[in-house]
């Protein structure tokens, strides 16, 4: 995939370098003559960084528009056609991209649509799913009364009559890995699969395409902020869940849309996804806290804090394909403010007190 310069046109220019490793000096401004291009296609292969379907493709439409020379501008379009492309799956996501750009996008939306690949495959959210599967069915089978419903079943906040190692404990702060590993924990099979399936059908395309080294991070920190902004509202809440996590994950796609627009295919069909959730999630959570149920279990604290942190880490860490000069402002300014969101919620866990009174009242453990 391109790598080559930043900038409005970092991929023309990718595509501008590969032509010029075939120009000699006696090319005239027309650029290079069909004839010369096949053979120096052959002879200087291995210097270019193309694929061989490329490079065929290359080779056989060089003179597609009967003119008997082949531009810069030709190279870059003849490079992205949907015919230099072995991958079957890439073919039809062109075709189905072209439907909603213009053919002036087509360089940047093609090598977008070039960046989804499994190599390295999405092994941060499979290994994470696999471990929150694995930990809540060891916890219920090692500590659960035959009373208690697996649907329900807070398993491992509680082993024998101690509070468990991994569950988030205000009193218990001292222990920094609580921060991490309440995620580990649910309450109940269904608030499992709820986190899962979000987990999955969300993480999974964004870590194909920004993979590993930003994916998890990203994850991680939304965790960690949703106990560092819980804690300062509310001292006496234990808490447990991922979801603080997942809502990165979805802000991370609005993230995504939002530094990589002029590039995205679909992006008003994302946009529009993403907005009808939010609209969903908020209205509800909004209606149960004030209307439906006052001392609502959940931690509305630890989905904002993910959220903040999809968002506003998302735009600095995810890959942005064409980085303009606005964007690479707005970059900084959205990590200058989680920084400060985050050295915020530090200070008040540092300062606060477990035994301080709650910002706002809920009397019993939080699940997200």
């Amino acid at each position: 995939m391109p790598t080559l310069g930043i900038g409005k046109n970092k991929f023309r220019h990718f595509y501008n370098v590969e032509f010029q490793k075939l120009r000699s000096e006696h090319d005239g401004p027309q650029g290079i003559s069909c004839e010369l291009f096949v053979e120096r296609l052959s002879s200087r292969r291995e210097e270019l960084a193309l694929t061989a379907t490329q490079i065929r493709h290359l080779a056989r439409e060089a003179d597609k528009n009967r003119d008997g020379y082949i531009t810069d501008a030709e190279f870059g379009k003849l490079c992205i056609d949907h015919e230099a492309q072995a991958s079957v799956m890439k073919k039809a996501l062109y075709t189905v991209a072209d439907v909603v750009i213009t053919p002036k996008q087509r360089i940047e939306v093609h090598s977008y649509l070039n960046a989804f690949n499994c190599c390295p495959p999405p092994l941060f959210i499979v290994s994470v799913s696999i471990l929150q599967v694995i930990i809540f069915l060891y916890y219920y089978y090692t500590t659960a009364h035959p009373h208690h419903k697996i649907y329900d079943y807070c398993a491992g906040c509680y082993v024998g009559n101690q509070l468990g190692p991994l569950m988030f404990v205000p009193k218990l702060r001292e222990q920094v890995w609580r921060f991490v590993t309440y995620m580990f924990l649910h309450a109940g099979l269904l608030h499992l699969i709820g986190n899962l399936v979000m987990q999955l059908l969300v993480g999974i395309p964004l870590e194909v395409v920004h993979k590993i080294w930003r994916i998890g991070p990203l994850y991680l920190m939304a965790v960690i902020a949703g106990a560092l902004l819980q804690y300062p509202l509310d001292p006496s809440v234990l808490l447990v869940g991922a979801s603080a996590g997942v809502y990165a994950l979805i802000l991370a796609h609005l993230a995504n849309v939002f530094i990589n627009w002029a590039e995205m295919p679909f992006r008003w069909l994302r946009l529009l996804v993403i907005a009808v959730w939010l609209c969903f999630d908020i209205g509800g959570t909004v209606y149960r806290r004030f209307w439906e149920n006052p001392c609502d279990k959940v931690s509305h604290a630890a989905h904002i804090a993910g959220g903040v942190t999809g968002f506003c880490f998302g735009v600095f860490i995810l890959y942005n394909m064409v980085e303009r000069t606005w964007e690479r402002v707005v970059k900084w300014c959205c990590l200058g403010l989680y920084l400060l969101f985050l050295g915020v919620c530090i200070f008040f866990t540092i300062f606060r007190k477990p035994t301080d009174a709650p910002i706002w009242n809920n009397d019993c453990f939080a699940t997200q």
